[in-house]
């Protein structure tokens, strides 16, 4: 499999992985709340069905290449979700609503350097926790999706 097919694998993946992730929450949110549960609950199940439905899309060229090819589409997809999370409070409008909620919860707290530091150091370390989560669930969803057989023509 060459690297302009990986990189279509995890374009695939990205695309997939975005309507999947907002019908599972949409599904979610009336059963369970807004609870982290919910958002990863979503997340995770999107990771893998997004993967499961790529690897059967690709499932000829990832038998031919085997663990390697999988283990290309995987990591790639990991430096894929690494950007994302990286850079997604510069997308959102939450950053503003992470300040003064404690600021209004707690009047008179002034929210130091210190406190800001490790609580992006605590997010950065609970990203390797979802990145190895997100590597074996992508892992498992290829290898389980290029195992389907094609659908016969009729």
């Amino acid at each position: 499999m060459k690297f302009g097919d990986i990189i279509i694998a995890v374009a695939t993946y990205a695309v997939l992985q975005i309507p999947i992730a907002f019908l599972l929450t949409i599904v979610t949110l009336p059963a369970f709340g807004v609870t982290m549960f919910t958002h990863y609950g979503a997340g995770l199940t999107a990771v893998f069905l997004s993967m499961l439905i790529v690897g059967y899309l690709f499932r000829t060229k990832i038998r031919k290449g085997g663990r390697q090819v999988i283990l290309r589409i995987v990591v790639l997809s990991a430096f894929y979700e690494i950007f994302v999370v990286m850079f997604q409070p510069t997308f959102a409008d939450w950053v503003p609503f992470a300040i003064e909620t404690p600021k209004e919860a707690f009047a008179g707290t002034i929210v130091t350097t210190l406190e800001w530091f490790l609580y992006d150091l605590s997010r950065r370390g609970n990203m390797v926790f979802n990145i190895l989560t997100l590597i074996s669930l992508g892992y498992i969803g290829l290898h389980v999706g290029s195992k389907f057989k094609q659908i016969p023509k009729s």
